[in-house]
């Protein structure tokens, strides 16, 4: 359309350029540029609307690969629920079943998601349900991976104080299975040996010969010394903590003194005869609450004279 135009002069017998007026030129121009802003914007719908867009077509690559990654986060998630689960089982009826401890309730266990909608800001987009869903799956596996976290602290400082409880209680008997013993009197009612009336008997009677060792049950420390010609003769009494005590009445000797630090299976003393007594024994309690508690009910009474060594063996490794 802007290619120059002639016409033939008869008169001077040659080809003379035509000139178009402004306004012509003008009109054409802006045809022109009206023709290829309408052919720019053509193409450029018809490459988005079959992908042909270079930028477009990265954009739709990114979206898909973020929906799939989306879907794998998903995957995983089901798996992490499925094991945090299992924990949980383990938690209540295992490790709190162990520790004497109660199950964690529901409202716990399945907290929930409250306030201001946080996932506002992926809305509006294709994907938005995918999108929120995982999110809101994330924010609670992570407070329930949390709650279970605090839970096992919790449970281990209970199991450190149940470690602590079981080497103080007083769990084995205060004569050595290989020493000759017999028990003479038992927990309960009984008729006294001197005054022939019946009476309570808070503890058991360990007969045997005099200077036979007599071995702390439980870890503890010396709470009372007493010696005298009456009553429980030579005694001590150990205080193990966490309400209970023992009693070692009787003593031939005493080898420890108030306030020392004990280990079980550590020597404290030796059979005898002293106080309100008709012949070597060792009169031995144990309290709770200052509450008398028959003792045979904590004696580790399966042990063989070799295990009951090991044990007196080991108090002697340790500095008291």
């Amino acid at each position: 359309m802007f290619q120059k135009r002639f016409h033939f002069d008869h008169q001077t017998l040659r080809f003379i350029r035509v000139k178009r007026s402004l306004k012509t030129q003008l009109f054409f121009i802006v045809l022109f540029f009206s023709l290829a802003v309408s052919a720019g914007i053509l193409v450029y719908n018809l490459s988005v609307r079959f992908g042909i867009n270079p930028k477009v077509s990265k954009l739709r690559l990114e979206n898909t690969v973020l929906i799939t990654k989306y879907k794998q986060l998903n995957e995983q998630m089901n798996y992490y629920d499925r094991l945090l689960e299992e924990y949980q089982i383990t938690d209540d009826s295992i490790y709190r079943c162990i520790l004497e401890k109660e199950p964690l309730p529901s409202y716990v266990r399945q907290p929930g998601l409250g306030g201001s909608n946080p996932y506002s800001y992926l809305e509006g987009f294709s994907s938005s349900d995918l999108m929120i869903n995982t999110s809101r799956r994330l924010d609670y596996l992570v407070i329930k991976t949390d709650m279970q976290h605090r839970s096992f602290v919790e449970l281990a400082g209970y199991a450190l104080e149940k470690t602590d409880l079981l080497s103080r209680k007083p769990s084995i008997q205060p004569v050595s299975p290989a020493d000759p013993y017999w028990i003479s009197s038992d927990f309960g009612i009984r008729i006294d040996p001197v005054t022939k009336m019946y009476t309570s008997h808070f503890g058991l009677d360990f007969a045997g010969e005099v200077g036979t060792n007599v071995y702390a049950t439980g870890n503890g420390v010396v709470n009372y010394i007493k010696i005298s010609d009456s009553g429980y003769g030579k005694e001590v009494v150990i205080d193990h903590g966490f309400g209970y005590s023992s009693r070692y009445a009787h003593l031939n000797k005493i080898l420890v003194h108030k306030g020392q630090k004990i280990k079980r299976g550590q020597t404290i003393g030796m059979i005898g005869n002293s106080g309100k007594s008709t012949g070597p024994h060792l009169h031995y309690e144990v309290r709770f609450m200052r509450k008398p508690l028959n003792p045979y009910y904590f004696f580790s009474d399966d042990l063989t004279p070799e295990e009951y060594k090991e044990i007196i063996s080991l108090s002697d490794r340790v500095d008291n």
